[in-house]
């Protein structure tokens, strides 16, 4: 299955985007997406009822599909790539 074909799991990234880190984190998971050739869709939290649900020193935090990626420093591009296609 080429990478152009295969679907991105599901991105979910919790934070403000006011936050450098957070901004990061968003840039990075774009970038390894367009690389690999998939449409990246992240769901964005950003709202403050629904950040009060995490510990606000443990922000932002990167899910991808089930799996908690980052919390609170931007992971690595080859993190990101081995979570968004992992072993199939």
């Amino acid at each position: 299955m080429s990478a152009n074909s295969r679907q991105m799991k599901p991105v979910k990234l919790v934070g403000s985007p006011a936050c450098r880190r957070y901004q990061k984190i968003r840039a990075v998971v774009l970038d390894v997406s367009t690389r690999l050739g998939m449409q990246a869709n992240i769901e964005e939290i950003s709202e403050a009822e629904k950040l009060s649900q995490f510990n606000p020193l443990s922000l932002p935090r990167l899910y991808i599909g089930d799996e908690l990626v980052a919390s609170q420093n931007p992971p690595k591009a080859q993190d990101i790539e081995h979570a968004l296609v992992g072993a199939d």
